[in-house]
Formats: C-alpha cells, sequence, structure tokens
C-alpha cells in the first residue's frame, strides 16, 4: 500500500473504515455475544479494579465497563448496525469523536484505553488527553499491541511508546501478553 498509514486522512480513509467493517462481520459471527463477554472480560476488569467514574477510550461497538463514558470515534456507527442490540450501551455517556480531541472538563477516577492506541495515528495526544482526564489518584489502564503499520494499525516502536508512557506516567502493574502484547495499570506522575 503506497499511502502513509501514519496521518489523519489515512485515519479517516483507510483504518476507520476498516475497523467498521472488521466489527460488522465479527459481531454477525457471534463476538462480543452473551455470555462469553463476561467471561472474556473478567480478567481484565480483575487487573484493572475499574472504580468511581470510568472513562473508556476506544470501547469499540460493546462497551465492556458500562455504565461508563467513552471516546469512540465511531459509536453511532456501532449502534447502527443491525447485530449491535439497544441495551449494550445502556447507562453510556457517548462522546463520538477522535481521542486526539481533548473534551473541556471531562473528568474520570478509572481512564481505560484497551486494544485501541494501535488502532491511532495520535497515540502521543491520547496519552496527553487521558492525563487531562484524569482526577486526583486516578487510574489509568492501557493495553497495545505493537506492529509495523498495516490496515488498521498505524503502527509504532514498543520502545518509543514506553519512553512516552514511562514520561507521562507511573506503572503499578505491568502484564505481557495479557490479551494483547502489553498491558499496563498507571498513575499520573
Amino acid at each position: 500500500m503506497s499511502k502513509d498509514l501514519r496521518t489523519q486522512d489515512a485515519w479517516h480513509e483507510i483504518h476507520q473504515p476498516f475497523e467498521l467493517d472488521w466489527w460488522a462481520k465479527h459481531l454477525a459471527l457471534g463476538h462480543s455475544s452473551d455470555p462469553s463477554f463476561y467471561y472474556d472480560w473478567l480478567p481484565v476488569r480483575e487487573f484493572i479494579k475499574p472504580e468511581g467514574a470510568v472513562l473508556d477510550i476506544g470501547c469499540g461497538p460493546r462497551p465492556p465497563f458500562a455504565p461508563c463514558t467513552v471516546i469512540e470515534p465511531l459509536a453511532l456507527e456501532y449502534q447502527k448496525l443491525d447485530v449491535v442490540p439497544k441495551h449494550w450501551w445502556d447507562g453510556v455517556a457517548v462522546y463520538a469523536q477522535p481521542a486526539e480531541e481533548l473534551i473541556p472538563g471531562l473528568l474520570a477516577d478509572t481512564i481505560i484505553c484497551w486494544n485501541c492506541l494501535d488502532h491511532t495515528h495520535g497515540w502521543r495526544q491520547i496519552l496527553d488527553n487521558m492525563l487531562a482526564y484524569g482526577n486526583a489518584g486516578a487510574r489509568f489502564a492501557i493495553a497495545t499491541d505493537f506492529f509495523k503499520p498495516f490496515v488498521g494499525h498505524p503502527g509504532y516502536e514498543r520502545d518509543d511508546f514506553m519512553r512516552e508512557i514511562e514520561s507521562r506516567f507511573h506503572i503499578i502493574d505491568k502484564r505481557a501478553p495479557f490479551g494483547r502484547q502489553l498491558a499496563l495499570l498507571m498513575t499520573a506522575r
């Protein structure tokens, strides 16, 4: 593919349509269906131990931490899919916009970005925004993969990612692998 996959244009023209199509196909095949959904996410919940107001950045078509607030650019498109039951979004406040765009005044006690950053082009800005959303004493949970750029994944290097993490956060727990190549539980630096 000749197009640079690490741009805003690629995010809109290539990655987001790919994500919507991927989810539409996999949801139709039973991905994220009950009751397996609860059990699939149980180890993640036990790792994160979400408390207080929860903000989930990049939740996909079924917010696993509902009731919560989500920043999910495809939220409205996911909700239009025939295979997405309306109750999946009960108790969820939705910001259907890119996570790179800061939402002034939005605050939470637990900020989660699980399998999202590796699908973005502006992951450094998202890390900054996560810090801005954290109440005093907030906990931050991230899970990500490290791929070379391909459709659906603009890609970044693990060493670059860890430098950015360590400049912003204190890591309090780390798991690899844990559904993703790396999962971190953190507090603000």
